[in-house]
């Protein structure tokens, strides 16, 4: 009895230690990076004339003294008026301070406040301190948003079990490279291709193997991950210099060239680097489910040949690569809606709309991305039924 007790815990214990070990790992890479991308920037948006400053702090409301609101005529849910409130400040310098503030409600500020609700406020200041000037800024959404992402999480966890808890981790990594090494690096004034072919190397390397584990389809799948990343990269490099477009079309290319000015980020390349993280997840998602079904059929027929495994794979990236590719082109078209809607809503000239900047970005990045998961499917099936056939072959 003592014994059995023993070894199933060890067969149960060992997985979870190691789980503990990769989160431990994680976390404290994720602390890691934080820590050395910190810098100081070269403006200080929360200085103002003088030694004045303004800061964002938490505040709740303690009275509605008065308010005058009307539901919009024509739009349900919007609301317009003003409150008057009063709220406590909660953080920063001035915290258990009591302040009057009005709230005036617009059509993209229609936040109704009642007592007890939480919400942010923009503290102005001069250095004195004499004379305070207190904003309402937004609701404070800090702790619906880590709810939600909570739920979230104890979901994948619960439906995946063991391979959910490192999803999650591989999704925590993934979000800390970008934010913590990939745009510092980009800010410092590496290319911007440079960084996201590396980064995709890296997210590859790592995430593939926590969520489907070491082996031959795994690094099929990571090496058809970069070689489907790199074609899609060489082949929007062509259209774009053909449809002459860069990272100088985004819209947001004037604070850019304002930040290109006090530091090293190369405009240009940032095109080519959105098209390659926007679409990581969807190839790496197709390039491991090709291996896994690849590796399957391998595993039924130790046997089977070079082209029994190709055509194994290829009639399951059949199937996936048509929902796959319309998920990204979904997904670039959501991004979209808006301005959509005023294309549609203007009648504007189909000679204007195509050739826009904003609407021949989205194009390229869609179809770029559309791109990478179609040649994921030939690409990952060879590289995996190659080396299943050499592993095979050793035996």
């Amino acid at each position: 009895m003592h014994g059995a007790f023993q070894m199933k815990f060890h067969i149960s214990g060992r997985p979870l230690i190691s789980d503990i070990v990769l989160a431990v790992l994680v976390v404290s890479y994720t602390a890691c990076v934080m820590l050395v991308s910190r810098h100081t920037s070269y403006y200080d948006i929360y200085k103002l004339s003088g030694r004045d400053s303004v800061s964002f702090e938490k505040a709740v409301v303690t009275a509605v003294s008065s308010e005058k609101l009307e539901n919009h005529s024509r739009q349900k849910g919007m609301v317009t008026g003003f409150q008057e409130l009063t709220v406590r400040i909660l953080t920063g310098q001035y915290a258990g301070k009591i302040v009057p503030v009005t709230n005036y409600l617009n059509y993209d500020t229609s936040y109704r406040f009642m007592p007890g609700k939480h919400l942010i406020v923009s503290v102005n200041a001069t250095a004195d301190g004499k004379s305070l000037h207190v904003f309402v800024s937004t609701p404070d959404r800090l702790f619906i948003l880590c709810l939600f992402a909570v739920l979230i999480v104890l979901l994948l966890c619960a439906a995946g079990g063991r391979q959910g808890f490192r999803s999650v981790l591989a999704i925590i990594f993934t979000l800390s490279s970008i934010l913590f090494v990939f745009v510092p690096l980009v800010y410092r004034g590496i290319p911007p291709a440079g960084a996201a072919v590396l980064l995709a190397a890296v997210t590859a390397g790592i995430t593939l193997p926590l969520t489907g584990g070491t082996g031959r389809k795994t690094a099929a799948a990571t090496a058809g991950t970069l070689i489907c990343l790199c074609l899609a990269a060489g082949v929007q490099a062509v259209f774009c210099r053909l449809t002459m477009i860069s990272g100088f079309t985004f819209g947001d290319t004037d604070s850019l060239m304002q930040i290109a000015a006090h530091s090293g980020l190369r405009i240009g390349g940032l095109l080519f680097a959105a098209v390659l993280i926007s679409s990581l997840g969807a190839v790496m998602d197709i390039a491991m489910s090709i291996a896994s079904a690849v590796n399957e059929v391998h595993l039924n027929n130790p046997s089977a040949e070079f082209r029994d495994l190709f055509t194994a794979g290829m009639h399951m990236g059949r199937d996936m690569m048509g929902t796959m590719a319309n998920t990204l082109i979904l997904a670039f078209t959501g991004s979209s809606l808006v301005m959509l809607v005023q294309i549609y809503t203007y009648n504007m000239q189909p000679n204007q709309v195509l050739n826009s900047n904003s609407i021949a970005v989205e194009i390229i990045q869609a179809l770029s991305g559309s791109f990478a998961v179609i040649s994921a499917v030939p690409v990952v099936s060879a590289l995996s039924a190659q080396m299943l056939c050499k592993a095979g072959n050793r035996k």
